[in-house]
This record gives structure tokens, sequence and C-alpha cells, in this order.
């Protein structure tokens, strides 16, 4: 009897040990919308302690840019010129991790990138975040497309997204800008990946850029920080953050 007991023992003793393994740490996991909804919480939480989304132009975004099937969530505002992305996170590993920028920051860049929070907005085919295909070998590319407008001009900026990893990069392809000459002497300036160039040799390369590619569909959903946060009452909205994360799982 005293024999057996020892044997329990012994054998519980062994299997006590055994690393818990692959699969069961990957079944505690937190999903995407698990980590997701808990950072919109947090970040919805701190901002409204020092107020710094209070309005109706803070949007967050959901977008696969790495084509791995889970989306990328973008934070910013967008009104007019003013473009910044705050916030730019992926999951890995069961972890969010912020995009690490290979790009160089421009003087006049008020956020984390260059490209502007209007080009991640689901918007009109010549405005926003759009994804291509290119004819000749069929690989995707995300395009965004950033409109702004001021007193005295209007301008138009077109970038070229991409992450691997966690490595992010946007691309300036075209900018146009269009001063109003109602208002001002200043003469329209166009570029072609950042040299400036004539309306015609920028018309022109526009043209037979996007010839080459061909617009498909995208999934691209967003939220304004109305849509999660009650101001008035300063509160959640109720299912506010579940509906937008949601939302993505069950667009096509």
């Amino acid at each position: 009897m005293k024999r057996t007991a020892w044997i329990i023992v012994t054998l519980l003793l062994l299997l006590g040990s055994i690393p818990i393994t692959a699969s069961a740490k990957e079944a505690t996991a937190k999903s995407w919308k698990t980590l997701y909804s808990e950072y919109i919480k947090k970040t919805l939480m701190d901002a409204t302690r020092d107020r710094s989304y209070d309005g109706d132009f803070n949007y967050f975004t959901l977008v696969d840019l790495n084509f791995d099937g889970t989306p990328e969530l973008i934070q910013g505002y967008s009104l007019r010129f003013i473009q910044p992305i705050n916030i730019a996170l992926t999951v890995q590993n069961g972890k969010v991790i912020p995009f690490n920028y290979q790009g160089k920051l421009k003087d006049i860049s008020e956020g984390i990138f260059n490209v502007g929070m209007g080009g991640f907005l689901p918007r009109d085919e010549n405005r926003g975040l759009h994804l291509y295909k290119n004819k000749k070998d069929g690989t995707l590319r995300y395009i965004a497309f950033v409109d702004g407008s001021g007193s005295y001009n209007s301008n138009l900026q077109v970038y070229e997204i991409s992450i691997q990893g966690t490595k992010f990069n946007d691309k300036e392809i075209f900018l146009a800008d269009i001063p109003d000459q109602e208002k001002t002497d200043d003469l329209p300036s166009y570029y072609v990946n950042q040299k400036e160039v004539n309306k015609s040799a920028y018309d022109k390369a526009y043209k037979q850029y996007f010839s080459n590619l061909t617009l498909v569909p995208s999934k691209v959903i967003t939220a304004n920080y109305t849509d999660l946060f009650n101001n008035e009452v300063n509160k959640f909205v109720p299912n506010g953050i579940a509906n937008f994360i949601n939302r993505y799982s069950s667009s096509k």
C-alpha cells in the first residue's frame, strides 16, 4: 500500500514538472480583438483625462496592411491640414507591438509618420486608403491619398504604404499643391517622387503610374472618437468598442 502511494506521489511530481507545451500557451494567448479592445479602452481613458482626443476628428482605423489576416490599428486626427497619426500597432506573438518607422520625418510632420491620418480613412476613390493590384505580377499594395485644405491653398499627397514585420514605410510618390488664386499670387506646384516638375510632367507620371494598377476591394474599418466615448456623461458608449472591433470581422 505504501509502495503504491509513493508511486502515485512520484508520478504527480513528475507530471507537475513537465513544461507547458506550445499549444497550451497558444490557448491562453489573447486574441487581437481582446488586445485591441483593451488598448483602445486604456487609450481613451488616458486621453479623456487630458482631453487630448476630445472632438469629432479623432479616428481609429482597422486595416490588414501586411496581409497576414490580422488587422493593424491606426489612431490619429484628420481636419484640413492637421493630419497627425499618433498610434500605429500590429499584433505579433500575442502582443501589441508599435510600428518601427523606417522613413525620415519632414519638418512639417506633426505625427509619427509623414503620411497623414486622412490616408487611413475609407473615403472616395481619390481620397483615403485604397488597395491596388499590379497588373503585371499581381502584387498588392496600399496607397494612401491624403487631401488637405486651408484658407489659401489645398493639396493632395499620394503615398505608397508598406509594412514588413513591424517595419513601416510611407513613400510619397505624388504631391500637388494648389493655391487659391483669388487669395494669393502663389503658383501651383507639383512633385513626383519628391522632385518638382511642371503640371504636364505630373499628369503624365500620375496617369502612367496608375495605368499599371487595378483597384481591388479592401477592408478599412473606422470609428470616430464619439462612437466610442461619450464626453457629455464621461462614459464609454455601450458596446462602442466591441461594435467597432466586430465590424471588421463581419465586413467582407
